[in-house]
């Protein structure tokens, strides 16, 4: 797994900063390309990030405007440009850590079963969790594609993630 020259490591969780907000740390990840890893700090004050959560700017933010993120609501979708990744691994509220912004990484369903290679955007039945893109907006709020189908609720699952735009 890739690290920065100071040795953060995209899994590491602090309850204090180990790098600008912000910062992106590219890692090669095999056959599957590479992933880019942004580092943010959780805003929500009670509320820890969980593998597969969709992560969004929090407007709100008390402390991190730019990188200080909050899980998606749910039932609505919200743009792309809202969102800053997909969390790979728990970070507790109050502590910063990496979330995927762009690569091959987990995602999270609700009660909506999920279809191999189609394309998903926030907005699932439970916070944090994916809808099947079916708006039309192209651009405007997909932020991946899922590379397998999944029944559950909720249940992970394999994703090519791109919140980074095209």
């Amino acid at each position: 797994m890739g690290f920065t020259a100071s040795g953060i490591k995209s899994n590491t969780v602090t309850t204090d900063a180990q790098a600008p907000l912000g910062f992106q740390l590219t890692v090669p990840d095999g056959d599957n390309g590479l992933q880019v890893w942004t580092y943010v700090f959780n805003d929500m004050p009670s509320t820890d990030l969980a593998v597969g959560d969709i992560c969004v700017r929090d407007p709100s933010a008390a402390t991190e405007d730019m990188y200080g993120v909050g899980v998606a609501g749910a039932s609505t979708a919200v743009f792309a440009m809202s969102v800053i990744g997909i969390a790979q691994h728990a970070i507790a509220a109050g502590s910063y850590g990496f979330v995927l912004s762009k690569g091959k990484g987990l995602a999270r369903t609700g009660t909506q079963d999920m279809t191999a290679d189609t394309l998903f955007s926030s907005g699932g039945s439970t916070a944090g969790s994916c809808l099947i893109y079916a708006d039309g907006t192209i651009g405007a709020i997909e932020i991946g594609m899922s590379l397998e189908a999944k029944t559950g609720d909720p249940a992970t699952f394999n994703a090519y993630i791109n919140c980074l735009g095209k």
